[in-house]
């Protein structure tokens, strides 16, 4: 009997953790253990447990610079050619999209992964022979939490960028934007074919939005 106060305690703290950690995610995870959508490069690379080395810049569009991993790394337990994309508009740079390439002996089962834990996609585009030729899953828009949608707003103000819902204004439509979302390129007759884009541009805002301050 002594010891039902400590079994009680221990159920407690669990179940307080599992909340915290709960509240603390913003959709759909990073699909690689412990990323985070808007770390930084170092912080990348301490995930990934590699070094600065480990990875090769590949492109360099305006802030955004795209550097890709030397070594496959394993999304959803299968090997993938990855690439991560950080906008450097911010004094820090912001992972913001991952971009993953499988084999092609590998796309089936990574689209009924991605089915597992996102729900079923839906096909965006089809081709001649009515095949679908990419699939997209998307979580809950903006719209359908208001802390999380006036925190967003707050970031792209900060930004200097005008919020709108009219769409022949200039602006940003904030409350239509996914929280996360990924394609996958499911066109065989495509060199894209098995590249699945995550991204987690909102997810960012959301984690580190003392990140998201213009360069002065």
């Amino acid at each position: 009997m002594k010891r039902r106060p400590y079994l009680i305690l221990i159920s407690f703290l669990v179940f307080l953790v599992a909340g915290c950690s709960q509240s603390s995610s913003y959709g759909t995870p990073a699909p690689i253990k412990n990323l985070k959508w808007g770390m930084n490069v170092k912080e990348t690379l301490d995930v990934l447990g590699i070094a600065e080395k480990g990875l090769t810049e590949t492109s360099s569009l305006g802030t955004t610079r795209i550097f890709k991993a030397n070594e496959k790394i394993k999304i959803h337990d299968r090997p993938a050619e990855v690439s991560f994309t950080f906008d450097y508009y911010s004094p820090e740079p912001i992972l913001f999209r991952i971009t993953a390439k499988f084999k092609p002996e590998d796309v089936a089962y990574i689209e009924k992964e991605l089915n597992k834990q996102r729900g079923q996609g839906s096909i965006l585009q089809y081709n001649g022979k009515n095949e679908p030729m990419q699939i997209s899953w998307k979580d809950a828009s903006l719209q359908t939490n208001k802390e999380w949608l006036a925190a967003v707003e707050k970031v792209y103000t900060a930004m200097g960028m005008k919020i709108t819902e009219n769409l022949m204004e200039n602006g940003v439509n904030v409350m239509d934007k996914p929280i996360t979302s990924c394609v996958l390129e499911s066109d065989t007759n495509s060199p894209r074919y098995g590249t699945v884009s995550f991204d987690g541009s909102v997810a960012a805002m959301l984690n580190y939005p003392e990140r998201f301050v213009p360069k002065k």
